[in-house]
């Protein structure tokens, strides 16, 4: 292997060795041995689930999304909130109101999802970091 910090490291230290001794026939010979790992087991579960599973939470989330949209158009048909302007509620508890709400459909959905991930899904992974995950990206 004559590449990387080895080599350098290695130049280095036979350098250092001949000023020291001042033998120019002194050095450190660089010996690499890759390390020993077990055998690699093939999982098709893990390769098929990799490739769903960022499906999975978009598709967890649609439905939310479709309601706000429906909901939004239906209250622009029906002009409920010029009406709730009209009675003198602002603009910022109008949007306030809609926050809240879909912040709370979101965690409910964020913590079934997380709740059935962590039976047996992810296993070896923090929960804590699980539910993160999910609800920065709701």
């Amino acid at each position: 292997m004559r590449r990387g910090y080895a080599t350098l490291h290695n130049l280095a230290a036979n350098i250092i060795l001949k000023l020291e001794t001042g033998n120019d026939n002194a050095g450190i010979s660089l010996v690499s041995k890759p390390m020993p790992a077990e055998t690699n087991v093939s999982d098709s579960f893990k390769q098929v689930w990799a490739k769903i599973f960022p499906f999975l939470i978009i598709l967890m989330f649609i439905p939310p999304v479709y309601n706000m949209v429906s909901l939004l158009v239906r209250e622009k048909e029906t002009r409920i909130k010029e009406s709730m302007h009209m009675m003198g509620m602002g603009e910022s508890a109008y949007w306030l109101s809609w926050y809240a709400y879909y912040t709370l459909v979101s965690t409910v959905i964020v913590l079934l999802a997380w709740g059935v991930l962590m039976i047996n899904c992810i296993v070896y992974t923090n929960s804590f970091l699980v539910l993160c995950f999910l609800f920065l990206f709701a």
